[in-house]
């Protein structure tokens, strides 16, 4: 028993001392480069190492590289590499169990100067990643940068710290996460100020459009100073994108879903807490990936896009039937109060210029459902009190448990407001129109 235990010890001894040296040679392999470039979605991605028994040295390039789905052809991304062989990774982080560690001192050209990515990696920025390979073939990073200012025009961003964090599943799936003690960001009219802001991103690939995807945005508080001042606390931004399949075998569709919370508002307004679900269907999946790339391009200032097509691929969108449903709820005056919001777009498959989309064919098109629910109590402590009193007395608005309620619905260029028909087609020239 005590020759097996030995044995079992000077086994286990072995494959420390020697995984590293084999594991060096996976890293210095070609087939490496390949499956970087497969799981990171960037095919000018180039990799040299020299191999050593516990560690390596080498250097990375990226030319052109894709992010979210567009290709940023003047760019060019070059680092220096410094590897630890697994399996035992002892870092500056503590202790880790992967395939390899690797230090990257990352320098990025050809972008705006006033660019963020291109202030973040600039040659004497000091920005470090590290990146851990896991024996699952996912990948794991994280960047560290002290204080960051950088400046867009007139208007200035200064982080006082900044951590991303990036993991890509060995399908291309992956979260980016960034993170910030405090952000200011100041124009010539106001200052904006982010506490404590976590930013949290998934997408199915890295080098397609971030949709489907989702973004999550939380911060503290944020004070905004301007002609007013406005504080907010506990602030929460959800926003998710799925793929959604159509009737009849048509194209995918888009499932947007959006949803903004403010805990608590100060400010001279009488509102004191704040928020907003939204969700939207039925656009063409592919239309919306092309919107987005369009808007992208344009702010490049790629030659070969323009103002023109972003509207013939937003014209072709309003062709096609689609629906949005908000809610928004609000605390003013000591009580509870929300909008409830339905529309219906039936599509216009004649459009062909947004000139031909006048407000009297909007209205004629557009099916609309709204209610708003107001807190009787609260409104009749606010400047609405007498308003709200001579209304409710005279039936014109209804009374249900405790809210004073207005509907509206806008269907064939006719408005019913609480059950009043009102017609819009001699003040808007809306003629024939249809409804959905």
């Amino acid at each position: 028993m005590k020759k097996f235990t030995v044995l079992i010890g000077i086994v286990s001894v072995i494959l420390l001392a020697t995984l590293p040296m084999l594991l060096g040679l996976l890293v210095d392999d070609a087939n490496t480069a390949a499956r970087l470039r497969e799981i990171t979605g960037q095919p000018g991605l180039t990799l040299n190492t020299r191999s050593g028994w516990f560690s390596s040295i080498g250097t990375a390039q990226i030319e052109s590289p894709i992010i979210a789905g567009v290709a940023y052809e003047q760019v060019l991304v070059d680092a220096d590499l410094e590897i630890i062989h697994g399996p035992l990774l002892w870092t500056e982080q503590g202790f880790r169990f992967g395939l390899a560690w690797v230090d990257i001192t990352p320098v990025l050209q050809g972008l705006e100067e006033n660019d963020l990515l291109q202030t973040l990696f600039q040659p004497d920025s000091g920005a470090q990643i590290s990146l851990m390979a896991g024996f699952d073939g996912a990948l794991h990073a994280q960047l560290r940068s002290g204080p960051l200012r950088y400046a867009q025009r007139q208007r200035t961003f200064e982080f006082d710290d900044l951590v991303a964090n990036m993991d890509i599943a060995r399908n291309g799936a992956a979260t980016v996460g960034l993170t910030s003690s405090s952000v200011n960001i100041s124009e010539p009219l106001y200052a904006l100020t982010i506490d404590a802001l976590d930013v949290e991103l998934q997408s199915a690939s890295l080098d397609a459009s971030p949709l489907p995807g989702s973004l999550a945005i939380n911060a503290e508080s944020a004070q905004f100073n301007g002609v007013q001042r406005l504080t907010l606390g506990g602030i929460s931004i959800d926003y998710v994108a799925r793929e959604q399949a159509s009737a009849e075998n048509g194209p995918p569709s888009l499932l947007l879903e959006q949803r903004i919370q403010v805990a608590t508002l100060e400010s001279e307004l009488p509102v004191s807490a704040f928020g907003m679900q939204t969700q939207l269907e039925g656009v063409d999946l592919q239309l919306v990936a092309e919107y987005l790339r369009l808007q992208r391009d344009l702010q490049m200032g790629d030659p070969d896009s323009s103002a023109e097509q972003l509207e013939e691929v937003y014209i072709e969108m309003l062709r096609e039937p689609f629906t949005q449903h908000s809610l928004i709820t609000a605390t003013a005056w000591g009580g509870e109060h929300q909008a409830d919001l339905e529309i219906i777009w039936p599509g216009e498959p004649t459009l062909l210029t947004m000139d031909q989309l006048t407000l009297g064919r909007v209205v004629g098109l557009l099916y609309a459902e709204l209610e708003l629910r107001a807190n009787e109590a609260a409104l009749l402590d606010s400047m609405f009190a007498a308003s709200v009193r001579n209304y409710t007395a005279q039936g014109v608005l209804p009374q249900d448990n405790g809210d004073v309620v207005i509907t509206a619905i806008l269907q064939g260029g006719n408005m019913i407001l609480n059950e009043q028909l009102i017609q819009l087609a001699p003040f808007l020239n809306i003629g024939n129109a249809g409804t959905p």
